[in-house]
């Protein structure tokens, strides 16, 4: 999805800041699976017919061949991927869906704004009762379910949109949920973008190079200032 300038220009969310091998250990996702999200894939139907899917997640032009090309916006729209992939919707039909939100909630990149949280299963709902794929209803009931007259997002949609936080209408935040025991975040005015121990300002990768260079926990623990469970936590992702 290539980057329309007129959407945000803050370079804190447009520059690129990871590799897509570094985005997909951010977010916990496969690489191939990340790489398929930025650059697009074929795949076969039914039919035998080769179809091509187009990238569904922002990257800007890297600045040399082994240099980052996702920038941080990038990141937040796979992460949301990621909680519609883990909801149960095939590949082929979120594309499909991400256009209709970004028509309908009037934003290029839908999934990383805070229209998404307030107004986003409505629309979605919406799709799926307008679209003349028939596969499109069942795929939105594992997003989307009626309570109370009004569409909300289902509980492993909400688990992650819960992780988020939003500044100027878009996503500043995310927590990682594969960190247990302590709160790692990113925040691309922290760190570069980088995870961040979020109560203490610390880079994960500080910690995690002196883990790997084999020095004690408890050695880490005292110097962070951290709950020997948190430096642990931190060693299991590691």
């Amino acid at each position: 999805m290539a980057m329309v300038g007129a959407t945000l220009l803050d370079p804190h969310y447009t520059r690129p800041i990871y590799s897509k091998a570094e985005a997909s250990r951010i977010i916990a996702v496969p690489q191939t699976t990340f790489k398929n999200w930025a650059v697009g894939y074929t795949y076969k139907t039914l039919s035998g017919d080769a179809v091509s899917a187009a990238p569904i997640v922002t990257t800007a032009e890297p600045a040399g061949r082994a240099s980052p090309s996702i920038p941080f916006i990038g990141l937040a729209e796979a992460y949301i991927v990621s909680a519609f992939t883990r909801a149960g919707v095939p590949m082929q039909r979120i594309r499909p869906a991400v256009l209709w939100l970004q028509e309908h909630i009037g934003l290029h990149q839908a999934l990383a704004s805070e229209r998404l949280k307030t107004d986003g299963a409505e629309v979605l709902w919406d799709f799926g009762q307008r679209s003349g794929h028939p596969s499109d209803s069942d795929m939105i009931g594992n997003l989307v379910v009626i309570r109370s007259g009004q569409g909300v997002f289902r509980s492993v949609v909400q688990d992650y949109l819960q992780r988020v936080s939003y500044e100027d209408g878009w996503i500043r935040t995310i927590e990682l949920p594969q960190y247990r025991d302590v709160g790692v975040s990113v925040d691309p005015w922290v760190n570069g973008g980088q995870p961040t121990i979020a109560d203490h300002g610390i880079a994960v990768t500080d910690i995690v190079s002196r883990l790997r260079a084999g020095e004690p926990l408890t050695d880490l623990a005292y110097d962070y200032d951290l709950p020997l469970n948190a430096v642990r936590a931190l060693e299991q992702v590691a």
